[in-house]
């Protein structure tokens, strides 16, 4: 009888262990902060400028021709972070991110441009997606 209870201690020791373990790397690899920022463009026939705030929105492009947008990204922590940006949603596909997956010290500050590249023949009509900007400790 005194076999099966330390054995069925032995079972849960092993069991809390194993959850404290899986626990404990899910914290460490949560992000820190997390930001997605609505993005689009139109193709269209004429270029047409959308500066509003909030959003990173590159107005109406025509097909063969390009367009940037900037934003600056800073470290707010009290430690070294990793910064990844991901893009999705329709507009991904013609999207490019200047600089990805870098490291900022604290109060370290990094202009980032996104640049846009719709290829001639595609269709007229928006492309909406979104940036997600995700700062990891590093």
């Amino acid at each position: 009888m005194k076999r099966k209870v330390k054995r069925k201690n032995r079972v849960l020791i092993s069991i809390a262990v194993i959850l404290i373990a899986i626990a404990t790397i899910v914290i460490i690899n949560a992000p820190l902060h997390k930001q997605i920022i609505p993005t689009q463009f139109t193709a269209g026939e004429k270029m047409g400028f959308d500066l509003g705030p909030g959003n990173l929105n590159f107005g109406q492009i025509i097909p063969g021709y390009s367009a940037s947008r900037e934003i600056i990204i800073t470290n707010t922590f009290d430690s070294p972070t990793i910064t990844k940006i991901k893009s999705s949603g329709a507009i991904s596909e013609y999207i490019i991110v200047s600089q990805n997956n870098f490291i900022l010290q604290p109060n370290e500050s990094r202009n980032i441009t996104f640049s846009l590249f719709p290829p001639e023949g595609i269709e007229l009509k928006e492309y909406p997606g979104q940036i997600t900007i995700t700062t990891y400790k590093d």
